[in-house]
């Protein structure tokens, strides 16, 4: 399988690069700057250019893709340019180059983002149009709506139910795991997920959680 990732260059995407390639799939690396591109190489991946502000640059990243995951952010300094619309072109793009399907990096509360942070509210806004864009394409799709993250070693544990938002966090190792695990299922689903640390094993709590 081949998946371009969106975002290659962050946190997340750097462990979900690494993850992808030792299982054994071939990654095109995503990123917005072009002295990036060898750190993806060191990687084991393909970096290629992909700034979510140049749409131009889309086609030729999704060549003999298979499906797409988005783990770009903004950090709070573009949240319309990228988290918004960089997004939704990217997804656009995804369906005009026939790739069945997209797994989303988004965030907890995106549903209800006026009951956020104050600092998040603008970001949860714009990752709602963009995941509620996504959800109206015909695509095959996974998102993954994480709690708060830290730089915590994984566990491999997560739960899907039952959080409590104010008090529940998540390593973004596990995060990358889970994205991992949604881009490697076999039934096509569409589905929403929110995680947090737990203790259920990420494979199945994932593919559990599509199947019911």
């Amino acid at each position: 399988m081949t998946v371009l990732i969106a975002g290659a260059n962050g946190q997340i995407g750097r462990h979900l690069v690494k993850r992808l390639v030792k299982a054994g799939h071939t990654v095109k690396a995503g990123v917005r700057a072009p002295e990036q591109i060898s750190d993806m190489r060191d990687l084991g991946a393909e970096g290629v250019l992909l700034d979510l502000t140049k749409p131009e640059l889309f086609p030729s990243a999704l060549e003999g893709v298979d499906q797409v995951a988005f783990t770009a952010g903004s950090g709070g300094e573009a949240v319309e340019a990228v988290d918004r619309d960089g997004a939704i072109s990217l997804i656009d793009a995804t369906v005009q180059a026939g790739i069945p399907r997209f797994v989303m990096l988004s965030s907890v509360m995106v549903d209800e983002p006026e009951k956020g942070p104050d600092g998040l509210k603008d970001y949860l806004k714009a990752k709602q149009v963009a995941d509620n864009h996504l959800k109206g394409t015909d695509l095959s799709y996974t998102i993954i709506r994480p709690v708060a993250l830290t730089n915590d070693a994984p566990t491999g544990k997560i739960k899907t139910d039952g959080i409590e938002f104010a008090n529940a966090s998540i390593p973004r190792a596990d995060v990358a795991h889970a994205l991992q695990v949604a881009a490697e299922l076999d039934n096509k689903p569409r589905d929403i997920i929110e995680i947090a640390s737990g203790d259920a094993a990420i494979e199945q709590s994932i593919g559990g959680k599509v199947a019911a």
